[in-house]
């Protein structure tokens, strides 16, 4: 169901500009605004999160995965993939798929449960309002489809996970996000892996230094820099500000900020209590301090097979965060790296041993 009455017709030209004019909506919009298309969702079993759309690469190894680390229930929403993403999360027992007349880039006028107003993009509010249509007190996860969430040391469950959260009374557990990568450029040739443990084999590769700083009663502290960032500075890929049209007598500030560099996530929250007190705010914080004692790690695949055809598939989408400014970069960057040998790795880099190497890093804490 459309918001504001509007027709479909209507509606899809908007939504060609990038902008999607309705009213205000908050958390209780979102069941009309999306819809369950595929499956039944269980309220009582541990479920994971996500948005995708095209991400049929990734699927196998992303739901072998996250099954083996015990999330029993996948809930996504598909923004109209054509690459077999849906039929394939569609025939999977335990997936349920939503879908919606709005695509990721649509831009709302959010209502926090404050009252706090904001433009948002469409696939960040369904990250915040899906979820709790579903689950009232329940831990829900969320992690994107290039990305793999990993349990501590001995840790063999995410329940036992969210076991310690409600005893501590905890409304949510960060991660660090570390970025994987091969040694060089020419390890992004051939096809994708299709396995958590192929991925590692394919891209074994990161940085040994701690992005995020946990503090009693307080939202982390981000420390460092990501992967992505230093290999910007490595190879001089630098924010250029192109002019188009009317923009050459004169540009926003808006505009140009559109094309500077976004800084790749140092951290997300993937494991956030769901109810009238604790919510995701976005796509990396939970409204609430979280757990001072609990740092997960999500293994972030960014550098992969895929790279090249993401970055093309990104730029023609445009709706990441500022129109996807930041593959434009990411295209300058691979083309530099051509033909350097180690070009992805320096002196902080270690190829991934295990959950134990992530503690002695300062990516994770239990």
């Amino acid at each position: 169901m459309l918001a504001c009455g509007k027709s479909p017709e209507v509606f899809g030209a908007q939504r060609n500009r990038g902008v999607a004019r309705v009213e205000a909506v908050g958390i209780e919009d979102a069941g009309r605004l999306a819809r369950v298309v595929s499956g039944e969702v269980d309220p009582a079993r541990v479920t994971l999160f996500s948005t995708m759309k095209n991400e049929m690469g990734f699927l196998p190894a992303w739901l072998d995965h996250h099954r083996a680390i015990g999330f029993e229930q996948f809930l996504i929403w598909d923004d109209a993939s054509d690459d077999g993403s849906f039929d394939y999360l569609s025939g999977q027992p335990d997936v349920i798929v939503m879908q919606s007349d709005l695509s990721f880039g649509d831009l709302l006028r959010y209502r926090d449960p404050d009252g706090t107003e904001r433009e948002e993009r469409a696939g960040t509010y369904f990250k915040i309002a899906l979820p709790h249509l579903f689950f009232d007190g329940a831990f829900v996860g969320y992690v994107d489809a290039d990305e793999f969430l990993i349990l501590p040391p001995g840790v063999g469950s995410i329940r036992a996970v969210v076991d310690r959260l409600e005893a501590a009374g905890a409304p949510s557990a960060v991660a660090s996000v570390v970025e994987f990568f091969p040694a060089s450029a020419s390890g992004l040739a051939g096809a994708l892996p299709q396995s958590f443990d192929a991925l590692m084999a394919a891209y074994p590769f990161f940085q040994c230094e701690q992005l995020v700083d946990l503090r009693e009663g307080a939202q982390p502290e981000l420390m460092g820099k990501s992967k992505t960032a230093r290999l910007f500075k490595r190879y001089a890929v630098a924010p250029q500000v192109v002019r188009q049209g009317w923009q050459r007598v004169w540009m926003s500030s808006k505009a140009k900020k559109a094309q500077q560099f976004q800084k790749s996530p140092r951290h997300k929250t993937p494991l956030v209590r769901r109810d009238a007190q604790s919510r995701l705010t976005g796509s990396h914080y939970g409204n609430l301090p979280p757990s001072s004692e609990v740092l997960l790690t999500v293994a972030h695949f960014v550098f992969t097979a895929q790279f090249a055809e993401k970055i093309d598939r990104a730029t023609a989408w445009g709706a990441h965060a500022n129109a996807a400014a930041k593959y434009r970069y990411y295209a300058q960057l691979l083309e530099r790296m051509r033909g350097v040998e180690d070009g992805f790795l320096d002196e902080n880099s270690v190829a991934y041993e295990g959950p134990e190497q992530l503690v002695r890093c300062g990516l994770m804490r239990w």
